[in-house]
């Protein structure tokens, strides 16, 4: 015999399966069955006073958790209140699921209240399409089930980030045949990702073991792939320089021998000196930005040749974007990195030595403390910003989660404030939105409640 559910029941009955314990996001008329599904079940709501607050909590909840988290708003002025901290997340590639209420679809056309029609009804969901990486309306309570396992699965794959499923307000409490959705569970949640081969691996060690002055340039795909550990042990064997972006900040912990600093405007002479000298770059999911290229102008951060670069993304639009390729691989870079230390150990099974590098980077940090010291240790009112990164900095335990905002406080911790264990530090980067700092905290917190979470505003 046929059961029947209504859709918003059997949502949370999938959410429940796939692991998903928070929601977040408003009450709104338009996703009410929704809300009332939840009561009694695994998945808590977390309220909030505005929906961009709702968006960074998820993004900072994601960011901790590695995995898709969930926002829901209520239609048009909700959902656009929240697009900001989605695009937010976009930008920064953080997986993320937005369930937007809407009209009844038996409305569309009529121009009911709060609607978005203008200049056309039942385009709601076309608001977010220029930043999310599909945005979906749903035309029959039948098909929310396949589209939210898709959903779910976009936003992980590949490059991550937030997509958006448009449910009209009687879709929610419509009654389907719950076998739809149980055959959604059936499929696997965690896709195989792609790796690089053995003969690209042996290239790319070739290169970098016959170089005079190879670096690596850490991108803030390396936190995406969560590849941590193999980074540090690719670093370690190989024993390069490690540079990286502003969202590669915290790859590796700021007190490891190798590690440079962060490029670009806010980088630091040895960094991008470091870099402009060097004969071969590799570079770990980076996007080569803006701050972090110095505008991309030559002779400040990269000389793209003569160094030549060798680029490993997830996304295969970003390799030689802003600059030309000697290599470049499509891969996941924690399985790249395996097949990298696999093979650079078989290949150099001695490894290297580059005392010169870590003695540079050993003066140079050094010196950098001695001249900040004024400024970390003056008594001026109001307190200098570099007194309070140092004295923050000194209070916190070695693992404290670290959230900022825009401006000086997210380039000063960029350039001064170490982070000593990976993934520790979440900044907004590509949209750099005001007002991320504190509420991506808060996601944080709920995501890992062990933690110490301070916000740098």
């Amino acid at each position: 015999m046929t059961q029947r559910e209504t859709t918003a029941a059997l949502l949370v009955r999938y959410l429940e399966a796939r692991g998903v314990r928070h929601v977040f996001g408003l009450c709104g008329h338009t996703n009410i069955a929704f809300l009332s599904a939840m009561e009694g079940s695994k998945v808590e709501f977390v309220n909030v006073r505005h929906e961009q607050i709702a968006a960074h909590a998820a993004d900072g909840y994601a960011r901790m958790t590695g995995k898709a988290s969930v926002l829901l708003t209520h239609l048009s002025p909700g959902m656009t209140n929240a697009a900001t901290g989605v695009a937010n997340a976009a930008l920064d590639c953080i997986p993320m699921v937005v369930f937007a209420g809407d009209v009844p679809s038996h409305y569309y056309g009529k121009h009911p209240h709060q609607e978005v029609n203008l200049h056309a009804d039942a385009s709601q969901y076309e608001i977010y399409r220029p930043f999310v990486k599909r945005s979906w309306r749903v035309d029959s309570a039948e098909l929310l089930p396949e589209i939210v396992e898709k959903a779910f699965t976009l936003a992980e794959s590949g490059q991550p980030g937030p997509v958006l499923v448009n449910v009209p307000m009687d879709v929610f409490s419509a009654s389907i045949d719950s076998a739809l959705m149980e055959r959604q569970l059936l499929n696997t949640k965690s896709l195989r990702k792609p790796t690089i081969d053995n003969g690209t691996a042996r290239d790319i060690v070739e290169a970098l073991g016959k170089a005079r002055s190879p670096v690596i340039y850490a991108g803030g795909g390396v936190h995406l792939a969560r590849a941590w550990q193999e980074l540090k042990d690719f670093v370690d064997h190989m024993q390069m320089p490690v540079a990286h972006s502003l969202m590669g900040k915290g790859s590796l912990p700021d007190d490891h021998p190798l590690v440079l600093g962060m490029t670009g405007f806010w980088g630091t002479k040895l960094v991008n000196d470091t870099c402009l000298q060097a004969d071969w770059l590799l570079a770990l999911g980076s996007r080569f930005k803006e701050a972090d290229s110095s505008s991309w102008y030559r002779d400040y951060t990269f000389n793209i040749p003569p160094t030549r670069l060798i680029h490993i993304d997830i996304e295969p639009a970003e390799i030689g974007r802003n600059y030309p390729v000697d290599i470049g691989a499509v891969a996941d870079l924690k399985s790249a990195l395996l097949v990298l230390n696999r093979v650079a150990r078989e290949m150099y099974p001695d490894g290297f030595k580059r005392r010169d590098i870590k003695e540079k980077i050993q003066d140079f940090r050094k010196t950098f403390r001695e001249q900040n010291r004024e400024m970390s240790e003056s008594n001026a009112f109001p307190m200098m910003p570099e007194r309070i990164l140092a004295e923050v900095r000194e209070l916190l335990p070695r693992d404290a989660v670290i959230t900022t905002d825009v401006g000086w406080n997210k380039n000063g911790v960029g350039q001064q404030f170490p982070i000593y264990t990976p993934g520790s530090v979440l900044i907004p980067g590509g949209y750099a939105t005001m007002g991320f700092g504190p509420a991506a905290a808060v996601g944080a917190k709920i995501a890992n409640r062990a933690r110490t979470v301070i916000s740098l505003v």
